[in-house]
């Protein structure tokens, strides 16, 4: 009797326990999982259509403002943060405020070998023992937590991408290389890394959430599960082992295909494959509207078809598309979807978070901003969007943008650096001063815009008090009202901060007394710092002091060069003036007669275009990756160390120049070095480009003279960089 008590004493307590976390789990703002029918997505008897900018980072930030991690040798190697509750509430809330119905993210990253060195955490850890499997990293699966809990609060209804076919945030290269496989590994189902593929698979789909206590397969704001990310080697096998294995621990939840470039049919005829997806970009010569019906027809009605990414083209190119997402049917069957790429969201202490692609694209930021994203033809694209969302909904009428949120005010201890977490959908913004926090409140800021691209939280902050307007030791209160052509907000949380910053003159240095000779001139160089007090501008000027003998080339600049048309000893005084104090210093030039020849111009000069074919090739011996001379004119790869092009320059004066560097970065960000005269190497980092190129400005400093200036692949250079040109010019 004793033992079967206890057995069933068990069982009870065990069904207790189950009881009493099913109760725990919240009950889900949806109604219905997304099912399919035939070509269709369903809400209940709905059908389910959708149009987006795709949101990569919901769940984990490229933190681009950071810059690029020296300490990672593929030239890319960027910063990463886990987002907070707060954005990530904002941003879902950005994109269902502008019509968006479902939402695609990103992969789960990979832990990979340069992670410690950068500072990096990913959502998939190495086994704990060799032939283990990996493991979620708890922290940033909290993260994922939240971002479920948040789209099914906000009616956000999510796709979700297991392993990415590329290195990027870690993919399926560094998941074989816990197991010591190859990459392709990944795709040979009888291997390690696929079987670590399978459960992580089932690790992440059987997760209880923390923030709903629901499990992950019956979270009814996942939509669907996909494969991975452009997972082009996909074979019949590795999905069908894949597909069955995801339908056992998701039953109600969509499975998509997640190849990329080409309609699999051995995925059309896959039992447990509901949606086919394709990514549409210029290098896969897909990018245009007629693919649509191309996919539609090779899928014929079997499965639902969506347009997962596309993007990096022009606004009009991008409707097109859309309008061909929106339109095209085939036997009746239409796309469910389609995401233009990409998409980057409120940071959480001020500003956004941005993203520049190798075609010059910046990642869009939501309500859209007519003047600091113009260039990115911003509002264009976000209209777009928002038209077709409106389409696909069955309405031609875009919907008005709510009134905005109230903005979320930052503490801060500094009247000249006041941010705020922008509403979702506020485009201006108002700040208002007062002496007390009741009021009232009087106009100290209008229509401020937070959608500046390329915004660095180290040096920007989104107002600066006027410091004419305040009073040294008061204290003062702030509030901040956001606005969009839909009305305002309700004011935001109020701050107090006492005014304690009183200004200083900026502090000024210049160079040790000069000499010099009539026929070469002289550098001038004065440094200055300021408390950024009454404001950022700072004056600058350089000045002769009335001598008219004394010609300085660029007055407004600290660095410049001055000349003399007679000998004698001349004062040289540049100023520093913040608007409220300034400070000046001086520099005695001893001038001597000529000893050469005096240069018709002694502020400008231009060396004149060299291009690679004019300089000399230093070729190291390789099997493959030569360098050579594309039929573009650029030189390249650099990819063996020796390799290098050798030009010979001369100037009139010694001094710093400028060298201008045509070039092109069309296998990604890479790191290179100039030598200038046998000397140490000077190292630059170039950005990805496209293939056309770009200009970067690097500053030498050369003798008078000949000056030999080498480019190549030298110790510790990444190479794989291509060069058209140089240019030598004092600008």
């Amino acid at each position: 009797m004793y033992k079967p008590m206890r057995k069933v004493l068990l069982l009870s307590m065990l069904s207790a326990l189950t009881s009493a976390s099913a109760m725990a789990a919240e009950q889900s703002h949806f109604e219905h999982f997304i099912t399919r029918q035939g070509a269709q997505l369903l809400d209940g008897n709905t059908v389910f259509r959708f149009a987006g900018i795709h949101a990569p980072e919901l769940h984990r930030i490229e933190d681009d403002a950071r810059g690029v991690c020296k300490a990672d040798p593929r030239g890319w190697g960027q910063y990463f943060k886990w987002p907070t509750a707060d954005e990530q509430a904002n941003w879902i809330r950005a994109m269902v405020q502008t019509g968006a119905k479902a939402q695609r993210v990103y992969v789960l990253s990979v832990q990979q070998e340069n992670d410690a060195a950068c500072g990096r955490a990913t959502h998939i850890l190495a086994p704990a023992t060799p032939d283990g499997m990996p493991q979620l990293n708890e922290e940033a699966m909290k993260v994922y937590d939240n971002m479920i809990a948040e789209a099914d609060k906000q009616g956000l209804r999510l796709i979700l991408p297991f392993i990415d076919h590329w290195w990027w945030w870690g993919g399926r290269e560094q998941l074989a290389a816990f197991y010591h496989e190859k990459p392709e590994d990944f795709y040979r189902t009888d291997s390690k890394t696929f079987k670590a593929y399978l459960d992580v698979i089932r690790q992440v789909i059987t997760r209880t959430n923390t923030v709903t206590g629901r499990t992950y397969f019956d979270e009814k704001a996942i939509m669907a599960w996909e494969t991975g990310n452009e997972l082009e080697d996909t074979n019949a096998e590795f999905l069908k082992q894949t597909a069955a294995w995801i339908r056992k621990w998701a039953p109600h939840q969509l499975i998509i295909d997640g190849t990329y470039k080409k309609i699999n049919a051995f995925a059309l005829s896959d039992p447990n494959i509901d949606i086919v997806s394709n990514h549409y970009y210029t290098n896969a010569g897909n990018n245009h509207p007629d693919q649509v019906h191309k996919d539609l027809q090779a899928i014929g009605g079997k499965k639902a078809y969506l347009v997962g990414e596309f993007g990096l083209l022009d606004q009009a190119q991008l409707n097109d598309i859309m309008q061909s997402i929106v339109h095209s049917e085939v036997n009746g069957a239409q796309a469910a979807g389609g995401f233009i790429w990409g998409f980057r969201g409120h940071r959480h202490d001020g500003g956004f978070y941005w993203h520049k692609e190798f075609t010059g694209h910046y990642s869009y930021h939501l309500p859209g901003f007519p003047v600091e994203g113009k260039a990115n033809q911003e509002m264009a694209v976000v209209d777009l969007v928002r038209k077709a969302s409106a389409q696909l909904a069955g309405s031609d009428k875009v919907q008005p943008l709510p009134v905005p949120d109230a903005p979320r005010l930052r503490e801060t201890d500094s009247p000249f650096a006041i941010n705020w977490m922008g509403s979702p959908v506020g485009r201006y913004y108002d700040v208002e001063r007062a002496t007390s926090a009741t009021g009232p409140w009087t106009l100290a800021g209008k229509d401020i815009s937070d959608g500046v691209n390329e915004w660095d939280p180290a040096t920007m902050d989104l107002f600066r008090d006027d410091y004419r307007s305040l009073q040294l030791g008061k204290t003062y209160y702030y509030r901040v009202i956001a606005k969009n052509e839909s009305g305002a907000s309700a004011p935001s949380n109020v701050i107090s901060v006492q005014h304690h910053q009183q200004n200083n003159a900026p502090v000024v240095s210049v160079s040790e007394p000069l000499t010099t000779t009539l026929d070469k001139g002289v550098p001038l160089k004065a440094v200055w710092t300021d408390d950024n007090l009454p404001d950022r501008n700072v004056a600058q000027r350089w000045s002769t002091n009335n001598s008219n003998n004394a010609h300085i080339c660029g007055a407004t600049k600290a660095e410049t060069r001055a000349w003399f048309s007679a000998p004698g000893t001349y004062a040289l005084t540049f100023t520093a003036d913040d608007g409220l104090l300034s400070s000046s210093k001086t520099v005695r030039v001893t001038v001597k007669k000529a000893t050469g020849k005096t240069p018709a111009d002694f502020c400008t000069f231009g060396g004149g275009v060299l291009d690679v074919s004019k300089g000399k090739l230093t070729v190291a011996k390789a099997s493959e990756n030569q360098l050579a001379i594309g039929d573009d004119g650029f030189l390249g790869p650099f990819a063996n160390e020796g390799d290098s092009v050798n030009w010979q320059v001369n100037v009139p004066w010694e001094g710093q120049f400028a060298l201008r560097v045509t070039f092109n970065g069309k296998w990604g960000a890479k790191k290179n070095s100039f030598v200038v005269n046998g000397g140490t190497p000077i190292p630059v980092e170039f950005p990805q480009t496209d293939e056309k190129g770009q200009q970067l400005v690097v500053p030498v400093t050369l003798k008078a003279g000949t000056n030999t200036i080498s480019f190549g692949k030298f110790p510790g250079d990444w190479g794989y960089l291509f060069i058209k040109s140089i240019e030598v010019t004092t600008e």
